[in-house]
């Protein structure tokens, strides 16, 4: 009874049950052909492994351009607005990379879709302000569980899929069935939407106000202490998985021999496993504070590589993948839970620390400086991929665990007094 009244409450409001809805039917479509890209790129347009890390890198040095206008435009004019135009631009951009027969060819839908980055700092802003505020743990849980559901079956799904289509036919048939659902997001976000941010009231607040002069750089300064320690934590989260996340679909299929519906199935026991678990992690973080849940889904980071690079039975990798699933989803997830900014515990204690009218700069700001310092990531992953995928692997395992000390010497929740509404 009491999960029900936690969906209910949580999918009642508008805007959680618009943006879940579009953002669900994104994951159905988008698992098609996203978690075998690099396959289709090195197998199908004979891409060489090093130019992979290098579109990867044009992928993230483009939206890198994007975060912090995103998240300045969302404090100026609004959340939906950002919102729409970056949802349609997704339509535009699988458009690209379904028409482009060589590597080369590839790069302009890359940094289009790349450019759908604007809008995620005004996404995440306006999921925060939409869920209630004396539960937010709980309500960011809801909605990544309901959010994450695709990930249960699209992987072996899709797997199996491009096992009877064929890697070439299956992914472009993907990308344009994306297309397709992009099309539809934007115009149910656009018709059902509604704003939480007043950009004219928060404008007459701020000329009443001797911060108004202050710089963004001066804004992010003012914020809580425990900003600085997560962005740290966001850098080498991002920074290992750019260098890793690339290439583990590959090195399944190329150094362990899995098939494409084996790797799928790993990916969908995790999910299956972790998925429910995420709305309880939201009420342990409510409950018992959001430093247990971050704690536990970073510490699980290196086990996404580690279990591939020290487990050769596909027996045995079930069972890791059983084990990640489980932490992932009392952690709050990590990268099928929520990405390196992402987690209900990590999301919650962002909402709690940074104030409304500075959400989105700081958000916007955050990725950027993740994104810039995470750059060379992809690349450095291509070039260690072709000298020794195992040392790739290792290598990221080793950046991933860097963070647990990181978390338990820095990040602090704020007192019940001290968070912001």
């Amino acid at each position: 009874m009491l999960v029900a009244s936690i969906l209910k409450q949580v999918f009642s409001n508008r805007n959680v049950l618009a943006i879940s809805t579009t953002n669900m039917l994104y994951q159905i479509f988008n698992g098609l052909w996203q978690l075998w890209w690099t396959l289709y790129l090195i197998d199908e347009l004979n891409t060489p492994i090093y130019i992979v890390g290098f579109l990867a890198t044009i992928q993230s040095g483009s939206s890198i351009l994007f975060q912090l206008p995103g998240g300045i435009l969302a404090d100026r004019i609004g959340r939906k607005k950002v919102i729409i135009f970056g949802t349609g631009l997704r339509v535009i951009a699988p458009i690209f990379l379904f028409t482009a027969r060589s590597w080369q060819w590839v790069v302009p839908g890359v940094i289009l879709n790349a450019t759908t980055s604007i809008y995620m700092p005004a996404f995440n802003a306006l999921i925060a302000e939409s869920l209630p505020k004396e539960r937010r743990g709980t309500a960011f849980g809801a909605y990544r569980m309901m959010t994450s559901i695709p990930g249960i079956f699209m992987p072996v799904v899709s797997g199996y899929y491009l096992e009877v289509m064929g890697v070439a036919k299956g992914v472009r048939i993907g990308l344009m069935m994306f297309t397709v659902a992009a099309l539809i997001a934007t115009v149910v976000r656009a018709i059902f939407l509604e704003e939480t941010f007043d950009p004219q009231a928060r404008r007459a607040e701020a000329s009443k106000e001797k911060s108004r002069s202050d710089g963004l750089w001066a804004t992010f300064k003012r914020q809580h202490k425990t900003v600085y320690a997560m962005l740290g934590v966001a850098i080498i989260s991002r920074f290992a998985m750019n260098m890793t996340w690339t290439f583990l679909s590959y090195y399944a299929v190329d150094v362990l021999n899995l098939t494409t519906t084996q790797y799928g199935m790993l990916q969908s026991v995790a999910t299956l496993i972790s998925t429910p678990l995420l709305l309880v992690s939201g009420m342990i973080a409510d409950r018992f504070g959001r430093m247990p849940c971050i704690l536990l889904a970073r510490g699980l980071g290196p086990f996404d590589s580690l279990s591939l690079l020290l487990i050769k039975d596909y027996n045995q990798l079930l069972a890791a993948y059983s084990v990640i699933g489980v932490a992932g989803g009392l952690g709050g997830g990590r990268i099928r839970g929520g990405g390196y900014m992402g987690g209900p515990a990590w999301q919650a204690l962002i909402t709690d620390i940074v104030p409304q009218k500075d959400r989105g700069k700081v958000l916007g700001l955050m990725g950027t400086i993740t994104g810039i310092a995470s750059l060379p990531g992809p690349a450095l992953g291509g070039y260690l991929y072709e000298s020794n995928p195992n040392t790739l692997l290792a290598l990221g395992a080793g950046l991933e665990a860097l963070v647990i000390p990181i978390i338990l010497l820095f990040v602090k929740e704020p007192k019940s007094e001290e968070k912001v509404q």
